[in-house]
């Protein structure tokens, strides 16, 4: 049988866009004529739909559905289902009432044999999956205080930024700032905390005027407004990848060199990490570990009324070298 990867390889495009248009994705990325070609292909190879095949469903909430974030981890469990003959589709949902009904449908009509949940999960959502008979793991995401009774994998936020931050301190930086999203989610408080924890280890005081916010994660403007207000640092840890690398055209268009003047260290390993010039340094969850969210919920479907719950807490990180990262030239 002809796989997804083949295709791609037979049309010279990623296996991220052959997944989507398989899977049905809206994206705003695959133009018409490629999602042709696509879909012609398929025909033509013999690729068999994955309506044959038990199901399982990657749910991304509130989050938009060509988010490189959640590409990368929708293409490493496409991949470790397969290798035990499931399906996966792909839902992209919000809060919307609508929406949420759409997926208390696939809950009720039990065609998906389970869900990966991920994206900004709320207390609605985490109640919907809490009432449902339907086997579950919520994935990547912290969940403060909301833990009880509930399937999950969680990536530590916090130890990430600590070790990220730890890193540039380690390269003679001592003036990092912290590039972040908005403060009402977990996870970008977990990140403050490890920032926080990080200069308490080492005892640099924390220049509180370093900790920009952007509530939509716009790391252009972020970076711009630090230098308006002559902001003096040598390094940035940028709460996730879309962040740094719009830090990195906003200093690269001003003339500033990366990593000779100003060094960028993120979170997580998308393909703006590769396609960057220069590549972005980070720290990441390895797909070995993300993989293992397929094993586990097929754990719990295979154990259907488990005495308590699933969970795991992934606490180690890689780093991706890149070069937006090198030893501080300035004495401050």
């Amino acid at each position: 049988m002809v796989t997804k990867k083949e295709i791609a390889e037979h049309l010279g495009v990623s296996r991220t866009a052959v997944s989507l248009v398989l899977n049905n994705t809206p994206s705003s990325t695959i133009s018409t004529e490629t999602r042709n070609k696509i879909l012609q292909a398929a025909k033509e190879l013999g690729y068999r739909d994955i309506e044959v095949s038990p199901k399982l469903c990657y749910v991304l909430y509130d989050r938009e559905a060509n988010d490189p974030r959640y590409l990368v981890d929708l293409q490493i469990m496409e991949s470790a289902a397969s290798q035990f003959n499931y399906g996966l589709v792909f839902m992209n949902i919000t809060h919307a009432p609508d929406s949420l009904n759409k997926l208390q449908k696939y809950l009720d009509n039990q065609e998906i044999e389970g869900f990966i949940v991920s994206g900004d999960v709320d207390e609605t959502l985490l109640d919907l999956f809490r009432q449902s008979n339907t086997p579950y793991i919520f994935y990547g995401m912290p969940l403060r205080d909301k833990e009880e009774g509930l399937n999950f994998i969680a990536f530590d936020e916090r130890k990430l930024a600590h070790d990220a931050t730890e890193y540039l301190f380690s390269l003679g930086h001592t003036r990092i700032a912290l590039f972040i999203g908005s403060l009402d989610y977990d996870i970008h408080q977990l990140a403050l905390e490890g920032f926080r924890q990080a200069h308490e280890k080492n005892g640099i005081p924390l220049d509180k005027s370093l900790i920009q916010i952007s509530n939509d994660e716009n790391g252009y403007e972020l970076c711009k407004r630090a230098g308006m207000l002559q902001l003096d640092y040598t390094a940035a840890f940028c709460a996730n990848t879309i962040i740094q690398f719009g830090a990195l055209q906003y200093l690269q268009s001003t003339g500033v060199s990366v990593p000779n003047d100003i060094s960028l260290i993120g979170s997580g390993l998308t393909e703006l990490v590769k396609v960057s010039s220069p590549q972005l340094t980070t720290y990441y969850v390895s797909a070995e570990e993300k993989a293992k969210t397929v094993s586990m919920l097929l754990e719990i479907i295979n154990n259907r009324n488990p005495e308590g719950t699933f969970s795991s807490r992934i606490t180690e990180f890689e780093r991706f070298e890149g070069d937006t990262a090198a030893p501080c030239k300035k004495g401050i």
